[in-house]
């Protein structure tokens, strides 16, 4: 309990009256910098001198929807562009094959308050994310289907954009429409440029264990960091990868496992990450933000706050990664 000589606090749902306990993990300082870092991220810590901590943000809801939004659009009202619409909004892409915004959310759910995390908001609908999934088939449906050659599936794409075009003559503010229409051209070029980007058998043995891809605890989530190293290659301005499900970090009890797995999860991949793109001289184009939220007054017994839950990169002269 709080000692009588903290004075009254006032907080949501009598958490004044929780236990008090001292933090279980040990830190240990890193680097030129001397950087204090958790046992729970002992390679990231490796790369410490690389890091920037930034804990000066404040955010003003204790609700995880609205937390995400705040942190994904600068407001905890939905329906505001994303960082990433913004990004590709200003900028576009560099590569016309490939989406200007992709996301990666976690395969076992997405985020509290959805898509709208990675949404257009009030712009064009061409600017929302773009989903990938994790795992060997980052992309659905891909392929033309058995029996269609690619001068076929050409020519119905033709008919289908002569027939949108016409259909949009009098519905010119229809952005959904618009960005439909741009969506199966994209599609067509994406299917043989996405098919590349995604295909990671051309990695070395030593990439792949950089990113934990030999390690079944690691695997998923490296192999999502991995991807989106090779769409900031390929010229994707803005990738999130996501870590954690619709709960995630979020522990209310239970956080040496909750935590443990999820850090154990995604730190040598976010470090792997970090030292690839460094060694292939990314990093000095390329802004890596791993970033979540910490509640405000953590609000409910055994919650401790911290959540990273976006790996996201975003490069300082536009394109981004993850």
């Amino acid at each position: 309990m709080l000692p009588a000589s903290f004075g009254p606090v006032r907080t949501r749902r009598g958490v004044d009256r929780n236990r008090l306990l001292a933090s279980r993990r040990t830190f240990a300082r890193y680097g030129q910098s001397g950087i204090e870092v958790s046992d729970l991220f002992p390679n990231l810590g490796q790369c410490v001198d690389d890091i920037c901590m930034l804990r000066g943000c404040r955010g003003d809801s204790v609700t995880h929807p609205e937390s995400v939004y705040l942190m994904n659009t600068g407001s905890i009202l939905m329906g505001r562009p994303s960082l990433g619409a913004w990004v590709s909004y200003g900028l576009g892409t560099e590569n016309q094959n490939l989406p200007a915004f992709v996301v990666l959310p976690d395969p076992a759910g997405w985020v509290k308050g959805g898509a709208p995390a990675w949404g257009n908001g009030y712009m064009p609908a061409a600017y929302q994310g773009t989903v990938l999934r994790g795992g060997t088939s980052p992309l659905l449906n891909l392929n033309n289907p058995i029996g269609i050659a690619n001068e076929q599936q050409r020519r119905t794409l033709d008919l289908v954009g002569q027939l949108n075009r016409r259909h949009f003559e009098d519905r010119t503010d229809d952005t959904q429409l618009a960005a439909r229409i741009a969506a199966y051209e994209l599609a067509y070029r994406m299917q043989s440029s996405a098919t590349e980007a995604v295909d990671l058998r051309s990695e070395s043995p030593l990439t792949r264990t950089m990113y934990g891809l030999d390690r079944n605890e690691t695997s998923e989530f490296g192999t999502r960091c991995l991807l989106a190293r090779r769409l900031v290659e390929r010229g994707v301005r803005c990738v999130q990868v996501y870590c954690g499900d619709t709960n995630g970090w979020d522990g209310h009890a239970n956080l040496e496992e909750n935590h443990g797995r999820l850090a154990r999860q995604s730190d040598l991949p976010i470090a792997g990450l970090l030292r690839d793109l460094k060694s292939r001289g990314l990093l000095d184009s390329t802004l890596v933000i791993w970033g979540g939220r910490i509640r405000p007054d953590a609000d409910e017994r055994g919650d401790d706050g911290p959540r990273p839950q976006p790996a996201r990169l975003l490069d300082v002269d536009g394109r981004a990664a993850a």
